[in-house]
């Protein structure tokens, strides 16, 4: 137990240097980007993935952000390999990123203090559907332009409605995390951490505990609130000959 204590610490440590002093909590209807960050062979710090975002709340035990459709997003560019071509190496990638808007319907990512996942729901723009999503990450680490984790590609998904018959939930991605184990990114030893973590989010998940047993009326999205861009900067990760 101790030794899955410390891998699963292990992967808490996000790439580049600490924040000092931290930032503090980010007011509702901040203009926000939510970074996945990954020390990359060769380059260092990198964001692997960005994603702009609505604060709803954060009160630095409780964080909550939306993005709405048409709001924009980042991933590194590059051929697709890995499990059904999904990924894109780190050694291959050129540097570049495909920007785009994020697409379908509004989602809702909610992160307590350091817990090593954010729930995800969406919004039709009438009611919540079905669907939802636990996503495997580093605790949020809070910076001047919102909030970075770093993604450990098992995910838990689940639809329906908790606690009745029909709520369903499962694992997502397993093969992704055995391709990272396969290249190295991470260690069998690592990657039973996460595997551990997962079934812990599954086990809640299906109790309908945690953020499936919480109420999400507080978070509907606002209706006078739309998408918006990336913000200036959102590449960008302060270090040793870097700009801040």
């Amino acid at each position: 137990m101790a030794c899955d204590d410390a891998l699963r610490r292990s992967l808490d440590v996000l790439p580049g240097p600490a924040i000092d002093p931290p930032v503090p909590p980010h007011p509702r209807g901040a203009r926000i980007v939510l970074r996945s960050i990954r020390d990359l062979p060769g380059r260092g710090p990198t964001v692997s993935f960005a994603v702009a975002g609505t604060v709803l709340h954060d009160d630095g035990e409780l964080t909550v952000v939306m993005t709405r459709p048409g709001s924009g997003r980042a991933a590194r560019a590059g051929a697709g390999i890995g499990p059904q071509g999904r990924l894109v190496s780190a050694t291959d990638w050129d540097g570049r990123y495909d920007v785009a808007a994020w697409e379908g319907e509004t989602v809702v990512r909610v992160h307590r203090r350091g817990e090593r996942w954010s729930v995800w729901r969406w919004h039709d723009g009438t009611d919540w559907t079905r669907r939802w999503y636990g996503n495997l990450e580093t605790p949020w680490r809070r910076t001047a332009l919102g909030y970075d984790t770093r993604d450990w590609a098992l995910d838990v998904v689940a639809e329906g409605v908790p606690g009745t018959e029909d709520w369903r939930v499962a694992m997502k991605d397993e093969d992704e995390l055995d391709w990272f184990v396969g290249t190295g990114a991470l260690t069998p030893e690592q990657a039973a951490a996460v595997r551990g973590t997962g079934a812990r989010l599954h086990g809640l998940l299906s109790r309908g505990e945690g953020a499936a047993g919480s109420g999400w009326e507080p978070w509907i999205p606002p209706g006078d609130i739309g998408p918006h861009p990336l913000p200036e900067g959102w590449q960008q990760i302060p270090g040793p000959g870097r700009p801040s």
